[in-house]
Formats: C-alpha cells, structure tokens, sequence
C-alpha cells in the first residue's frame, strides 16, 4: 500500500486497487494522470488523481465519486469512459478509458485546423454534448485541453462532470479586497484549475461569468469560443487580467473568424456567431441542432455548394452582369486576351543568350486581383499570400489575399495616409510596412504588425522604402532620402529595427524604389536616379562587408524594384521601354550589368517585384491608363465634352499657340492638335517630355526633355521647330502670358529666365526643395508649393511678386493634393483633389477660408488640368487608372 504522503509527481511503479502505476501523461491543476495497467483485466487504464489541497476541501471526495458516477452513465462513443472510481492510501482517484492521441489544445498551437478535419470532429463533439445534456449532464468546462483527438482521428471529450470542482477559495483577503481570480458575484467552482483562472475563464459563458445558474447553453457557448479557436487559432475573447476577460465576454463582439482565417466557409462563421450569442435565449438551444448544421455543412462543402466567405468575395465580380458597366467587361476581357497575346508572344520569343535554368516555354501569368486598385504588392516566403495596398480614392488600405482561393481579409482599414511599401518577415509571421504621416507625404515611418492584423508597432522614423531582409532574417535593408545634401541612402537594420547604421550614401534624385538583398548575404543590389552631369538610372551593387559601391548596369530606362534569382548571379527588374513608355522584365547579369528580356507582351509591369523565399514564384503589378482630353466652357460641368478617343492615353493638356491644345501621350509624346481634337500633329518624334510644357505667346514653345542622360529645357518655334536649349536640370517650367520669360524649378531654387536666353534670376528658394511655380494670368504674381523646413512638416503654397520677394501669402498643401494653377480671375489657386473616389479640381481662394470645389465629377481620375489663356475654358486629361496583382512561376 503506497505511503499517504506519497508526492502525485512519484507514483510510478505503485499500486492502487489492481491498478499498477506504469507513467506519467500529464496533470494540471486539478490533479495529475498516469498510464497504468490493469492487472485484473489486463488492459491500459489512465488513472486521474486528485491534488491534495483539491482533495481536502469541503465534500470533495464525495463529489469527486458522485461526478465520476454521473459520467460512467455516459456511454458515448466521443465521451472518455469511466471504468472505476476509488480510494487507497487515502488518495482518491478515477480509472477511465486509456487513450492513444493529443489533446485539440496541443494540436491547435496557435494555428487553425483544416476544415474537413474540424468538421468531423466538431459533428462528434456536438453528438457527445447532444447525449450528456440528454442525461442531464452539463460539462460546465468545455476547452481545447478537455477535448482528446485519437490517433485515427475521433474526439473524446474528458472530465465531464469535474469541471465544477475546485478548492473552495476566499472571495476577499484580510483588507477585503477581491481576489482577482474569481472577481465578485464568480462561484469558485467554476474556475477549474486553481491559481490558474485565466485557462478556463476564456472559455467561460456569460452566465458563467455573472454567477448565474447555468443549463446545456452554456456548454454550447464555450464550444463556440473553442469553434474560433480551431478555425482561427485565435481566442476570440483575451485580456491582461481575469476583470478584462470577463469584460470583453459580456461587452465585446469578437473579430469574426474569416477575418483571421480566409478558409472559412460563411456558413460555420455563422454557426460560430450563433454558438457566441451572449444572450442565451438568441443562442443554439439544443446541440442536436448545432450538429444537424455541421453535418450539412459538412454535405454541401464535399459536394462543392459551399464556399469559403472570401472565396464569395473573390468570385462575386466574375459572376455578376451588370449591363451599365459592359465596358469594364469588354476591358477585362480584352486585359485576358493580351495577357494570352502576351504568353504566346514569349514563348515564341528566342532566347539565344538567357541564363542556365531559365525554362519560358512553361512559364505561367496568372492574374491576383482584379479590382484595379492596387497600389504596391509582396509575396510572403511560402508563396500562399500576398499583401497589398488597396487604394480607393484619397484613401489606402492593407490587404492579405490567399494565393489559392484568391481570398481577402483587411488587415488595415482605409485611412488618408500613403503606403510606401510592404513586406513579409522571413518567417511569414509578421507584415513589415512603410506609411507616410496622416499630416504629410513628405516623411514616413516603418510599422511591423502580425500577418492577420493587430496593433502596428513603430520601429523606424524616417524610412522611404519597402524593406528586404537578409537571407538568415537577422537584418534588413532600407532608404532613407536625405534633401540637403541630395542623398540617398542605403541603410541596415537589425529585425527588430534597433541598430540603425548607414551602409552607403550616394548621391540620387528621390527615387526609393528599394533595395534588395542578394541570396548569398553579400551584396544589396538598389536601382538610383543619379544627377549631376547626367540624368541615369543605375542599378548598383553594393557590398555589405564595407559598403562598396559598383554600378552594374545604367542608362535612360526608367529601372523598378529589382528580384534576385536563384542563381544569385543575376535579377529580375521592371525597366521602361523607350518610345512605347511601358514597363516590361528583363534579366540583368550579376556583376557584368548585360540586359537580356524576360518579357516581351503588351503589359505595362509596375515598379513592385516581389519573390518567394525559394526564388521560384514572382509578383509584379500590371497598370493600365485610360485617359482623355476633356473641354469645360467656363468650367462648367453641364457643357463638358471629350474631345479625343482612342487606346493612346493622353495624359497631360495645356494651352498651345494660335488656340491650338499641346498634348502629353503614351507618357512622353509631345502632340499638338485643334481645340476640337482635330489634326492631331506629332511635334518632334525625338523628343521625350515628361514635366511641362507651354507656350510663349504665339512664337515659341517651351517644355522638358530628357535625352542622352539630361533633362535639358527647350525652345522651339511653334510647329515644333528650331530647337534651342535654354538650361540643363529643370523639374517643371511655364512661360509667362506675354512670352518674355520662362519660370523654372532647379533642385531648391525658383527662377525665371528670358526667353530669348540669358542669365536667370533667383525668384525663390527653400533649402528643402520646390516642387513646382506657376504665374498668374495677369504675370505679375507666382504661386509655387515647397518643402518647409522640417521634413515632418505638411508642404506650403506660397504667392509672391513675379519679380521675388517675402511671400504675400501662404497657405497649407492639402495631403495628395497634385498640380498649381491660377484661378483665371487671380482670386485663387486651384489644385487636383481624389475625394469619395473622385478627381476634382478645388480652389483656395488667397483671401483665406475653406477650399471650394470647382468641378463635380462622381468618379474617376484628373491627371492633369489648365485654363486657356483667356479662361473660357477648363482643359482636362480625365479617365482611370488601374493596377493589379500578377503571378509568374514556373520560369526556372
């Protein structure tokens, strides 16, 4: 006969009754359980002994075998049987059914089950609760750790009856202060493992909570929480102390389920939501009925009638007709043809120098989204999600789509601020992303959050870029712009973003396209717009033991975020084709800088590449412009007319010599045409405009041009002939109405210049830059936006004296707000605005007071505004733009 005294955590080898005691399975607080061996029947038995401080109290023994007694009448195939209660060496214990698996609390671990498998376990679960309540029985302690899965795959639900039983605890301590564990108005039975409330009270029913008297309900509440939790593998109600639990159980709605787990079906999000009813009278009232709707659900998922929620949002666009929208259809069927167009014409493309490994004949493009609203994009390491910034409107959002099922879960809700880019951690765990102040576009910081939501967690002022981690994880690589000097610079980051170091400065314009880190750990390869002599784009590589700079590769192109390839030996990047202004891939060697394609279609590849941690699966964004030229009389929407058509988008308008329109397409064509859109005219097929343009009075024209690597401002005659260079490193010029001078930004510097040439004259300056001028109708005034001092700070309109001078007035930019012009009567400026979805045209009138909105139109894009020199007429290149998601594999 063992010694009473005999520690729970030492019974091996002992006997009790004819059970011999053989190993430790675990324990908890109400009591330990061993495997032991029966040796009258010759079978394994689990023993379940009592803590001694539970035995102790007030009649529990006496409950202990009246509860045992109960759950041995339960003879239930998803219930663990009772075979015996007893007692020797005066310690009490239960023999019951010895069971081969794991507990559903150790098979979760903070991940959701796959939905067949918790179909058929909860349809068990829900039968063995139908059969207990049916007797009467209620468990009272429904979790994940009372609910055994076998090792073929059946539940058993274990302790019935004992969840009730705990030591008998003081409500209040010697000053009378309430014990934290249980909270006023608790019966300390219904906490089951003493000096550990926190485990069942998350599972705890309303009426557990208020100390009211409790039926079978309750039971079908706490199953719903542990619902969530095997769909989710989140707990849908949490808190730092038991008082917080409670509240959010009483108080809370909990996130739903397909909200964290895009994989639900929206049937068992709504058995889950009617299981969580606080109010039990609104609740399932019986568990049959919670079964009969698994097992339905569970009939119609294999049958294919059931979809996930999200599977009902992705495939809800490809299903509905609506008549009124049939040419977005006619687009999107014709986006599928030209990606087909695009496929075959790669394949067909002959690659006599390609890298080894390469394999295009099997390559597929498959599009992600199709919303059009997509706004930067990463793949996590896995391949199985991306995340993307949904934009609509003035306003931005963080979405996780599921690669399979194409399915989405808002991970951030829309906000007035601007994503910069976005990233997964190594493990997939965490969303690295960079976003812009609410106040300004100027400044941004870098959040990490977990992947299905939370709260965003600040690690880094200051960064300009998405960020690549090294290939162990340990660090990252960022951006950051600095304006004064013009700098770039390459910087490197702990994981946690401590230990902020600068890896390399170089001097660039401010593209932060970002930088990436090559698979070996050795070099972070970062594409730059350099200035000085020559205007370029680089793609450099940049050693990270001493931060070494080498250009591989440079020139006119336009260069996009780069991607390593497997190899290691070369990258993926987006690079501009010149005339057609369309982005497609190539392959850039590593470290020679040769160029090779890697696409050849008709898509327009957007700046973002995104690969998979094995290197073998790639995102990229295809955009599309749709845009018109449009004429308002008087600026009245009532008389508004498109007066050009066609695929070519026109981008950018303004008032040409002789009433004739200057017109920007296909991104840097410069055309003049009739002010009804007629005779449309290529002014010089050299010639790459990409800022501004406008003329002086009826002589000359004026405009940008970016050829052999310099941004160079010219003047020709009015049919485009003549050319004469003016000045080198100009952002954005306009002539005065009289078409004497010239108004140009150069870096921090506002100058106006004659026509005729000459030495300019400084009209204003910011140390942090000026974006861009503009000269009232009359010439005697200039309006310009600039940087303020601090880089945190909104930008500023300032008008001065078109001969310079302290500013006679100042106003704030509005965030996202794009171009300047005059009002035509000087009584304002006027600016593009996206709000409630739509581009319009508002003024700020220089006396002071609130915007008022000129134009009134309910949807789509303004890229570009003017008036005619006379102001009779509002001049619009209107339309949409639209990006999405495209997924390219099997390349290698």
């Amino acid at each position: 006969m063992p010694d009473q005294t005999q520690s729970l955590d030492s019974l091996i080898g002992l006997e009790f009754s004819h059970y011999r005691v053989v190993k430790k399975l675990g324990g908890g607080g109400m009591g330990v359980v061993y495997n032991a061996e029966d040796t009258r029947l010759h079978r394994n038995v689990a023993l379940k002994f009592l803590h001694d401080n539970v035995a102790k109290g007030p009649h529990a023994l006496e409950r202990f075998q009246r509860e045992a007694q109960a759950a041995s009448t339960l003879n239930h195939p998803n219930i663990c049987t009772i075979h015996d209660f007893g007692e020797a060496g005066g310690k009490a214990f239960i023999a019951m059914e010895y069971l081969d698996g794991a507990t559903l609390k150790h098979l979760i671990n903070g991940q959701p089950i796959e939905m067949e498998r918790l179909l058929d376990l909860a349809i068990e679960v829900a039968d063995a609760l139908d059969a207990a309540h049916t007797e009467g029985i209620i468990h009272r302690d429904i979790k994940p750790a009372n609910i055994f899965v076998t090792k073929k795959g059946h539940a058993k639900i274990l302790d019935f009856g004992l969840a009730k039983l705990s030591p008998a605890r003081t409500a209040r301590d010697g000053d009378g202060a309430t014990d934290p564990l249980t909270g006023p108005g608790v019966d300390s039975e219904q906490l089951t493992s003493p000096g550990s409330a926190l485990g069942t009270v998350l599972y705890m029913s309303p009426e557990q909570v208020l100390g009211k008297e409790l039926d079978p309900r309750t039971d079908l509440f706490s199953f719903g929480v542990v619902l969530y939790e095997t769909a989710t593998g989140f707990l849908p109600f949490t808190g730092e102390s038991t008082g917080a639990v409670f509240d959010a159980i009483l108080h809370k709605e909990a996130r739903k389920a397909v909200r964290l787990n895009t994989g639900v079906p929206t049937e068992l999000q709504r058995i889950i939501d009617k299981a969580m009813e606080k109010d039990r009278n609104l609740r399932y009232q019986h568990a049959s009925e919670m079964r009969a709707d698994f097992q339905r659900l569970k009939r119609d998922s294999s049958s294919g009638k059931v979809k996930t929620a999200s599977q009902a949002w992705a495939s809800g666009p490809t299903v509905t007709v609506v008549p009124a929208k049939t040419g977005r259809t006619r687009r999107a069927v014709a986006a599928i043809v030209i990606v087909a167009l695009g496929l075959a014409a790669f394949t067909g493309y002959k690659w006599s120098t390609r890298p080894r490994g390469f394999n295009p004949q099997n390559m597929r493009i498959s599009k992600l989204t199709d919303s059009g609203k997509v706004g930067n994009v990463a793949i996590s390491p896995d391949g199985r999600y991306i995340i993307y910034v949904r934009v609509d409107g003035e306003q931005q959002s963080l979405w996780i789509r599921n690669v399979a099922t194409k399915a989405d879960v808002q991970v951030l809700p829309p906000d007035v601020v601007n994503f910069k880019g976005v990233s997964f951690s190594p493990d997939g765990n965490n969303l690295y992303f960079t976003r812009s102040d609410k106040s300004t576009t100027n400044y941004s910081y870098l959040y990490v959050m977990p992947v299905l939501g939370g709260v965003p967690r600040l690690l880094i002022r200051n960064v300009d870029s998405f960020v690549s981690f090294s290939p162990e994880g340990r660090h990252f690589a960022f951006m950051r712009g600095v304006v004064e000097p013009l700098t770039l610079e390459i910087r490197v980051a702990n994981a946690d973003g401590s230990g902020d170091r600068l890896l390399t400065a170089m001097p660039a314009y401010m593209q932060m396209n970002g930088a990436v880190w090559s698979p070996d750990g050795k070099t972070i390869a970062a594409p730059v717009l350099q200035l000085g002599k020559e205007v370029k784009w680089a793609l450099n590589a940049i050693n990270v033991a001493d931060g070494s700079v080498r250009e591989m590769f440079s020139g006119s192109e336009w260069l996009g975020t780069p991607a390593w390839l497997p190899d290691g030996k070369s990258l993926l990047i987006p690079m501009v084709l010149v005339p057609e202004n369309r982005a497609q891939l190539w392959v850039i060697s590593y470290p020679s800088g040769e160029k090779r394609r890697f696409t050849n279609d008709l898509s327009n590849y957007g700046e973002k590449l995104g690969m998979t941690q094995d290197r073998q699966t790639l995102v990229a964004m295809e955009s599309r412009q749709s845009s018109h030229i449009w004429t308002l009389p008087q600026g009245q929407m009532a008389q508004a007319r498109q007066i050009t058509a066609g695929e070519t988008p026109d981008g950018a308008v303004e008032p040409g010599p002789g009433g004739m329109l200057l017109v920007r397409s296909r991104g840097s064509d410069l055309f003049i045409m009739n002010a009804d859109g007629s005779q449309r005219t290529l002014l010089r097929p050299d010639i790459r405009n990409y800022d501004s343009m406008s003329s002086c009075g009826e002589r000359y024209l004026v405009f940008d041009s970016y050829e052999e690597n310099k941004r160079r401002l010219l003047r020709t005659d009015a049919d485009g002939s003549n050319p004469v260079k003016l000045t080198e490193d100009v952002r954005t010029s306009e002539c005065s109405p009289d078409g004497n001078w010239v108004l140009y930004v150069s870096r921090h510097k506002l100058y106006r210049l004659p026509i005729e040439g000459g030495t300019p004259m400084e009209v204003a300056s910011s140390p942090h830059g000026i974006l861009l001028g503009r000269i009232s109708p009359d010439g005697k005034w200039i309006a310009y936006v600039y940087h303020e001092d601090s880089p945190m700070a909104p930008d500023k309109t300032a008008v001065i004296s078109a001969s310079g001078g302290s500013p006679l007035h100042v106003f704030g930019w509005p965030f996202g707000a794009l171009g300047l012009r005059w009002s035509p009567n000087q009584n304002g400026v006027q600016y593009l605005l996206t709000k409630n979805g739509a581009t319009n045209v508002w003024e700020q009138p220089l006396a002071g007071g609130s915007l008022r909105q000129i134009t009134n139109f309910t949807s789509g894009s303004i890229f570009s505004f003017s008036w005619t020199r006379d102001g009779s007429q509002l001049l619009l290149a209107k339309g949409e733009s639209t990006s999405d998601v495209v997924l390219i594999s099997n390349f290698w």
